[in-house]
């Protein structure tokens, strides 16, 4: 297609060409034939002049021609980049419409969302310049890392999760929910560790009945098996002993390196892999930072009167130690 725009680019200089040479050769003659009669018979200023004007009529028509060639051959170049982009994109969206019905057992629809809207926009972001190759390299790339990135939420949809897939039921509008005790937290937020853990899955399910809470473990769970995926399960990540009053100077508002106790997981191995999807994947660095911003509330709402045990039993959960990683990721406690 590109070689096909190419010749036809040519084409049109060629005609160009030659009209411009056939004009020219025109107007030469007759300037030569008119100048070398009338120069014997009128003043020498009148003989600059119609000098003059035969310039401006040799000029002028010129750049009409070489204007109007420019404009055809980008108007066939804006052509092709309309067709090329509509064979292109045709099986993007097949392949969105494909994934959406495939990961709608398995995904949350936020998780979904963030997945998609991230790899098209990447897949779509370099259609600019007005050259028909590079654009469509970018949608072609743009479209495979969509593919690779909705595969990867499809994996991860189809293996086991750390709490059931399905949420509990919101409660009904104006239905009281009880207040959650601080060990039910604790207990959510550590997702049940087996099928028999009957105590994990009553806190879990009394927890996803408040809609923060049901949100914060909805990212929780969407990051742990993003990180599984990676090789990094935070359960057998060595933690350093919590300092509780760093947690509660980071629930204060204070951030940096005055904090950095918070971050008690130091793994490289870990922080490598972490930084570096943060940094390069797009559906991973969304749905981190959803999670710790809905930590933080939680942090906030549930842990400032919290003691000693108690913060550092949050801090030992699942989600707590995928908090301390990403976080430190992030430059938290830089």
């Amino acid at each position: 297609m590109a070689l096909g725009g190419l010749f036809r680019a040519a084409g049109i200089r060629r005609w160009a060409v030659i009209a411009s040479a056939v004009w020219v050769v025109a107007v030469g003659a007759y300037a030569i034939g008119f100048l070398s009669v009338a120069a014997g018979t009128q003043a020498r200023g009148t003989v600059v002049l119609d000098a003059l004007f035969f310039l401006v009529a040799l000029v002028l028509p010129l750049g009409l021609i070489w204007l109007m060639a420019w404009l055809a051959a980008e108007l066939a170049r804006q052509r092709e980049i309309v067709a090329a982009l509509a064979g292109a994109i045709s099986p993007l969206v097949a392949t969105l419409e494909e994934t959406r019905a495939t990961l709608a057992h398995h995904a949350s629809p936020e998780a979904i969302a963030q997945a998609v809207g991230s790899a098209v926009g990447e897949a779509v972001a370099g259609v600019r310049a007005p050259d028909v190759s590079r654009p469509l390299g970018d949608l072609a790339a743009g479209q495979a890392r969509l593919e690779a990135a909705l595969a990867r939420l499809a994996a991860a949809g189809a293996e086991p999760r750390p709490a059931p897939p399905a949420a509990a039921a919101e409660p009904a509008p104006g239905e009281p929910v009880p207040a959650l005790g601080w060990s039910d937290l604790v207990r959510a937020l550590d997702f049940p560790r087996d099928a028999g853990d009957r105590e994990g899955f009553r806190a879990l399910k009394a927890a996803q009945r408040q809609p923060k809470l049901g949100q914060t473990l909805q990212a929780a769970e969407d990051v742990l098996n993003l990180l599984s995926q990676e090789g990094i399960f935070v359960d057998e990540l060595a933690l350093a002993e919590v300092e509780p009053s760093a947690w509660r100077r980071f629930i204060a508002g204070v951030r940096g390196a005055k904090v950095g106790a918070v971050g008690g997981i130091g793994d490289p191995h870990a922080l490598e892999v972490a930084g570096r999807l943060m940094r390069t994947d797009a559906v991973f660095r969304d749905t981190a930072l959803f999670f710790l911003r809905r930590f933080e509330r939680v942090l906030a709402e549930h842990a400032r009167d919290a003691d000693d045990d108690a913060i550092a039993a949050l801090a030992g959960t699942r989600s707590g130690r995928a908090f301390m990683i990403l976080a430190r990721a992030n430059g938290t406690f830089a």
